[in-house]
């Protein structure tokens, strides 16, 4: 592993390039850690004279060292050393900082407990002496608060918990808080609770109430306490990770549901507690992590393994320290082993995991080495995927965070996908992913064109290249056209069709198809059709309409339409009509005025089918078309009554033609039908109706054609006519009543004439007569009652006054005053037209009129 170059691999070793690509598993789990060895600064003043690092202390802004010559060196978090002080005089055993990061508690073999202030340089160090080793330690997490008591708590193989405290006035004072049960192998401290390890087990104090809370007894069967040291980590102010020989422990300190006098006020509660059966625990920290699958945060542990080279087991094995990742309940997660020099001269106890939970930082400390652990970032997931050639999630990772990755470029991972999938035959795949890749980038776009072409990939990559957004240069829309050419005209046509013509030179590409065409014994459709389309961007119409109209193909309409090339069709009708009728015929229709009906018949004379479906569709187009096609309208009634004849009755009823020469035409062909509706349009209804009975044989038209007369005179014909068919009679039979009287087509049916239904004719007869009399009596009374009613409203509306509203008040007459003196008036006459005359003056008047009303009449 080179100095600070970062690694993920599973196998412990830190270079990137420790595995081929060949080596790639895909069944491999990517590792959650990536490893740093500290810098150059520690191995220089440190590793290079044979020190060795015997424990350490982290910190959120600095890392402290312990060696075995006694010094401590304080370091950045990259290894470089900022100050070093000379605190012991045999190997430091423990070291312990407070939460601000301005005192260094640290103890050693030579039974000292040095208290080393870091910001202030004229405070002394607090030195405190005893008899025997001391190997564990923990500061008071306030201990630089003023109003802390600056207490340090400390033990080792006295078998003594001694608390070390300010004076009251002077000096320190020092408290055994437990003692009598062996080494004090570890101690942890943290809010008010201080948690130790001794030979029999762990034990936790509350420093608020000052009592012991709990004991967790080391468990049964555990390896030798002073050769597998105790690790206490507090997670939080109440929960404990626990590691120790070969198991783990959590426990949670909460307070007391129902408080007991007798007991103290909190107790512990084992959450989780598992054996690790393979490796013993060389160090224990939390780690905090999102799940790669639901992204939720995981709360697992990470576990510093060691094997014990004497286990048979692993005699045969040259094992490396680990660094495991497992779940609460022991569930594994991932396990990678560090490449530590000179492990195989190292015991469990000479390793030590200390652990930032803020920035989840993991320190591995070796005698020998330190190396950083911590969380892999997005580049780191990158490279790994890289590495083992999964460019695929490499590049949708890279689009993902983006504004994320550092040390990649989403370009960059592109194109070696790309590369990747040339190299492996995979141009069609390669070819899709350009756009997303290269996006809008013109010379990316060129240069991958050339690769592709380098590879002879063209064919792949054609369909794929921007023509917009961006434009690339012509010369490379040039060369894919031309390998299109030559390999896939279909494909060639395809693109032709669909990329816009500006974008590269049409002459250079007409006279290359030109050249292929010539070169060809058998030119495919769709190479002609190029040339067309080429034709047509160019501006060379006529040469594009003679290909199209060669082929029979389509696009010739489309071309004329909207180029407006009707004076080049004017001669070629016939090849029009003959690949597309409809379509050729609604052309030629909406632009009568520019292509006549003269015209088109002309060149379809000897095409009479095609001639019929112009003029059919002539006829049914507007109005001010139909008038130009009537002096045609002879040839299209011969073209019905010989190609269509099931249309020809309708163009009977509207066509602008020669009567005697539709006649002659049906009569030819016997269409009685028509005949009889020619025969009726010449005024011969005799005709006709004699046409119906005798060829058509059809009664009910021909009654249906008489009731339509209104002529008496057919009835008669009608019936003279019929007479002897038995068929016609029955349906006249059926038909009586309205028109026909019974009596006289009943006396007029020959004697012993057998006619079907008779008997039910008759019934119906009678019945209608019946009903028609009972009919004509019902409306008669009903008659004679609304006449009654009517004649006494008159009467009794007669008698009654009426009001008559005077307009003048002279007699119009003699113009004389008509209201007066009541004994002097005459009788006075009014009209509802409101004159009124003196009744005297009325008698000299011949009319019963209005005099004034009517005088004009009289004039």
């Amino acid at each position: 592993m080179e100095e600070g170059h970062e690694s993920s691999s599973p196998s412990g070793s830190y270079t990137e390039d420790s595995y081929s690509e060949s080596s790639f598993d895909s069944n491999e789990d990517e590792p959650k850690l990536k490893y740093v060895r500290i810098g150059a600064s520690v191995q220089e003043n440190i590793f290079k004279y044979n020190h060795t690092a015997t424990c350490m202390a982290v910190h959120a802004k600095f890392l402290a060292l312990g060696t075995d010559w006694g010094y401590i060196s304080i370091l950045d978090f990259n290894g470089n050393e900022i100050r070093r002080f000379e605190a012991h005089s045999a190997p430091v055993k423990e070291i312990s900082i407070d939460v601000k990061g301005e005192y260094v508690a640290s103890c050693s073999d030579d039974g000292k407990v040095i208290i080393t202030p870091l910001l202030n340089d004229e405070e002394k160090p607090r030195i405190h002496s005893f008899s025997r080793p001391m190997t564990a330690i923990a500061i008071d997490p306030n201990y630089s608060k003023k109003s802390s008591k600056q207490r340090v708590v400390c033990g080792g193989k006295s078998g003594q918990l001694i608390l070390v405290s300010k004076g009251f006035w002077f000096g320190s004072s020092q408290d055994i808080i437990h003692s009598g049960e062996g080494h004090i192998h570890a101690i942890s401290w943290r809010g008010s609770l201080l948690a130790w390890a001794n030979d029999i087990g762990i034990k936790i104090y509350d420093f608020d109430t000052e009592e012991r809370i709990t004991f967790i007894k080391r468990p049964k069967g555990s390896p030798r306490p002073d050769l597998y040291r105790c690790y206490l980590c507090w997670e939080s102010d109440t929960q404990l990770i626990i590691g120790w020989g070969d198991s783990v422990t959590i426990a949670v300190v909460k307070y007391r549901e129902n408080p007991n006098p007798k007991l103290p006020s909190r107790q512990v509660q084992i959450t989780s507690q598992f054996f690790t059966q393979d490796y013993f625990i060389a160090g224990i920290a939390p780690f905090a992590h999102p799940d790669s699958e639901t992204s939720q945060i995981r709360n697992d542990l990470v576990i510093l393994a060691y094997y014990d080279p004497n286990d048979p087991e692993h005699q045969d094995d040259d094992h490396f320290p680990e660094l495991h990742i497992v779940s609460r309940n022991r569930q594994y997660i991932s396990s990678e082993a560090l490449m530590i020099n000179n492990h195989r001269s190292y015991q469990a106890n000479d390793y030590r995991l200390d652990h930032l939970a803020s920035e989840s930082l993991f320190y591995i400390v070796s005698p020998g080495d330190i190396v950083m652990a911590k969380p892999r970032d997005i580049d780191d997931r990158i490279s790994w995927l890289l590495q083992r050639d999964r460019y695929d999630l490499a590049l949708e990772e890279a689009e993902l965070h983006e504004k994320e990755i550092v040390k990649h470029r989403l370009s960059e991972i592109g194109q070696k996908y790309l590369a990747y999938l040339l190299g492996n035959h995979k141009p069609i795949a390669a070819a899709k992913l350009c756009s997303r890749i290269i996006k809008e980038d013109k010379d990316l776009w060129e240069t991958w064109v050339f690769t592709f072409a380098k590879h002879n990939y063209l064919i792949a990559i054609g369909p794929y290249i921007p023509t917009e957004n961006p434009r690339l240069s012509p010369t490379i829309y040039e060369v894919v056209l031309s390998q299109y050419l030559e390999k896939d005209p279909v494909k060639f046509y395809d693109l032709i069709c669909t990329w816009p013509s500006d974008i590269y030179t049409l002459n250079i590409m007409i006279s290359a198809v030109n050249i292929k065409m010539s070169r060809m014994d058998k030119v495919p459709r769709e190479l002609i059709l190029s040339l067309a389309k080429l034709y047509t961007y160019s501006g060379e119409f006529d040469k594009a309409l003679l290909i199209y109209i060669d082929l029979g193909d389509e696009g010739v309409l489309e071309l004329i339409r909207e180029h407006q090339l009707y004076d080049s069709i004017k001669h070629k009708v016939l090849e029009l009509m003959e690949f597309n009728p409809e379509e050729a015929t609604q052309l030629l229709i909406q632009n009568t005025h520019r292509i006549s009906v003269d015209d088109v018949c002309e060149q379809l004379k000897s095409h009479p089918e095609l001639k019929l479906t112009y003029l059919h569709n002539l006829f049914y187009s507007t109005k001010e078309r139909n008038q130009a096609a009537r002096n045609y309208h002879d040839d299209q009634l011969l073209l019905y009554a010989n190609y269509n004849v099931e249309r020809l009755y309708d163009f009977l009823q509207s066509g602008h033609y020669s009567l005697e020469f539709a006649l002659n035409i049906c009569t030819e062909r016997n269409l009685y039908k028509e005949m009889v509706f020619i025969y009726w349009r010449m005024g011969h209804k005799e005709e006709a109706l004699k046409l119906m009975i005798e060829k058509l044989g059809d009664v009910s038209q021909a009654i249906e054609f008489v009731e339509k007369q209104n002529e008496a005179w057919l009835w008669t014909d009608l019936i003279n006519n019929s007479i002897m068919n038995p068929v016609f009679v029955s349906g006249l039979l059926e038909n009586v009543g309205t028109h026909i009287n019974p009596l006289d087509l009943i006396n007029k049916i020959p004697e012993g004439m057998e006619i079907i239904g008779l008997r039910d004719r008759l019934v119906k007869i009678i019945n209608d007569y019946m009903l028609e009399t009972s009919l004509s009596e019902g409306c008669k009374e009903i008659l004679k009652e609304d006449c009654t009613a009517l004649s006494n409203r008159l009467y009794t509306s007669s008698r009654k006054a009426t009001r008559v509203e005077i307009k003048t008040t002279r007699c119009l007459i003699c113009r004389g005053v008509l209201v007066g003196d009541f004994k002097k008036t005459m009788g006075i006459t009014s009209y509802f037209c409101g004159h009124s005359y003196h009744t005297q003056c009325l008698k000299q008047q011949e009319s019963r009129l209005c005099p004034f009303c009517h005088q004009d009449d009289r004039r």
